[in-house]
């Protein structure tokens, strides 16, 4: 669809030809990757964020916590890839 110059002065659009009030475009999708347990996909722009969860997995050996027995604890790890 042609901007109406009428409504709109081409001084008051952005340098990606959005107006003032105009958001980005923005799509979302989960489920993007088969061999990952969850996953979702983000793109906002030309920002796109790719995100996988894997898990939960094994840990190493459990401790026994003082009198009443084992603790359970859980570790969340973290990896963060920013493609250039």
């Amino acid at each position: 669809m042609p901007l109406d110059t009428t409504i709109y002065s081409l001084a008051l659009l952005r340098l990606d030809g959005r107006r003032w009030n105009e958001l980005r475009r923005t799509r979302a999708q989960i489920s993007v990757q088969a061999a990952a347990d969850g996953s979702s996909y983000l793109e906002t722009g030309n920002t796109k964020v790719l995100c996988t969860v894997s898990g939960p997995s094994e840990g190493g050996p459990r401790r026994s916590g003082g009198a009443g027995g084992g603790e359970d604890t859980a570790m969340v790890q973290v990896e963060v890839g920013i493609a250039g």
